[in-house]
């Protein structure tokens, strides 16, 4: 009886850690000047483990991310491999599920080890509807330098959706 109370425990923890994913990212993408540049960016992501698809517009400068619906990847694993590819990741609009927690008194989100700290730009009828527990939003990431990347980012919400 005790292990199956154990293995229930189990269960419930590793199915609430796996519902924490990012979702899709707009990846706002500086450097790229030719279609050969967006080509090789796309086709670098592409690469990435976790991905449902990828395109990369010249046209926009962004990168435009719908990730598999049982992924671990991190924005910071992203912009990295943006990185890699010779460009500078900038800002992004990314929705995703997690955790949402308050310490003291700042609201954060906790996804695939990486902390979404919910910034005051967001609008005040947003952060009121807050409460804490999974939480599937719509965030604008504020851009980070790339010596800067620590898996911890500034975000608006943008929109707080139905899970």
């Amino acid at each position: 009886m005790k292990k199956l109370g154990i293995i229930a425990l189990l269960t419930i923890f590793s199915l609430s850690s796996a519902m924490a994913q990012l979702i899709k990212v707009d990846q706002e993408v500086f450097g790229m000047d030719c279609a050969p540049c967006a080509y090789g960016l796309e086709r670098g992501l592409k690469k990435m483990d976790g991905l449902e698809s990828v395109k990369v517009s010249l046209n926009d400068g962004k990168a435009y991310l719908k990730l598999a619906s049982d992924n671990d990847l991190t924005l910071q694993k992203i912009q990295e491999e943006v990185k890699s590819n010779g460009f500078s990741a900038r800002n992004a609009e990314v929705t995703l599920i997690g955790q949402l927690v308050k310490k003291e008194s700042e609201w954060q989100i906790n996804v695939n080890g990486e902390t979404f700290i919910v910034s005051p730009e967001t609008p005040s009828e947003i952060v009121k509807s807050l409460n804490t527990g999974e939480i599937k939003a719509t965030v604008f990431v504020k851009d980070k330098k790339a010596n800067h990347l620590n898996g911890t980012w500034d975000i608006r919400i943008i929109e707080v959706l139905k899970s």
